[in-house]
């Protein structure tokens, strides 16, 4: 059996919203225990890089410094 386009899109989306569901409590942990964006970037793999994860995660209060 084979899965339509659709199907495959639809568990491509499902696994990155599970993915950036994961990442987002270890960022904020991570952040917590005083680790640089880059550092966590690093412990990641270095995907995403440490502007991304700034951008993403860094909110409004960290935009500002």
């Amino acid at each position: 059996m084979t899965a339509t386009i659709e199907e495959l899109m639809k568990n491509a989306v499902d696994a990155r919203r599970a993915a950036q569901n994961a990442i987002a409590p270890a960022v904020r942990e991570a952040r917590a225990a005083g680790w640089s964006w880059d550092k966590i970037s690093t412990a990641l793999g270095e995907t995403p890089n440490g502007e991304t994860l700034r951008r993403d995660f860094g909110g409004e209060r960290e935009a500002a410094s």
